[in-house]
């Protein structure tokens, strides 16, 4: 189980970022910054449909369909880190050799959020049953479903 936290305090604080996310149909072998970003990624909106845009990489066209996160939710970029949430519960007060060790909550630092991201391509709008561009709805419904409580069941199958 993982627990988002914001950075830890530096010297300047950090504020949180808005970024957009790309997923792109190709495997970079590169985790970090670019430099000259605009020289080798320039997306153009489309004039008639402003979800959707169109890209070069490295001289291949690529088709990008915007989407959107559920209102009321954020999407976070977080990265790793080796610091584990204190214990919460007492493993003390369970005995026998059958009783479960809980695994420890590793602490994830939010790097930025964002409202949307963009799924691409190659030459072709991916398709609105893609599994990133639905994929978003499909686990909100799953996560809301999964933490229903029991009253409001009944009340949202009547």
């Amino acid at each position: 189980m993982f627990a988002i936290q914001p950075p830890q305090q530096t010297a300047e604080p950090k504020s949180s970022k808005n970024c957009t996310p790309n997923i792109l149909p190709c495997r970079i072998h590169h985790d970090g910054p670019v430099n000259s970003l605009d020289r080798y990624w320039t997306p153009v909106s489309d004039e008639k449909d402003k979800n959707l845009q169109t890209a070069y990489f490295r001289g291949r066209k690529l088709r990008g369909r915007w989407v959107q996160i559920p209102e009321g939710y954020e999407g976070v970029v977080a990265s790793h880190t080796d610091r584990e949430m204190p214990g919460t519960t007492d493993n003390a007060s369970v005995s026998g050799e059958d009783a479960e060790q809980e695994e420890p909550v590793k602490i994830l630092e939010k790097q930025a959020t964002f409202g949307g991201y963009v799924v691409w391509g190659h030459e072709m709008i991916p398709a609105a049953d893609d599994p990133f561009v639905k994929g978003v709805e499909e686990w909100v419904k799953f996560a809301e479903a999964m933490h229903i409580e029991h009253g409001q069941e009944e009340q949202a199958s009547t």
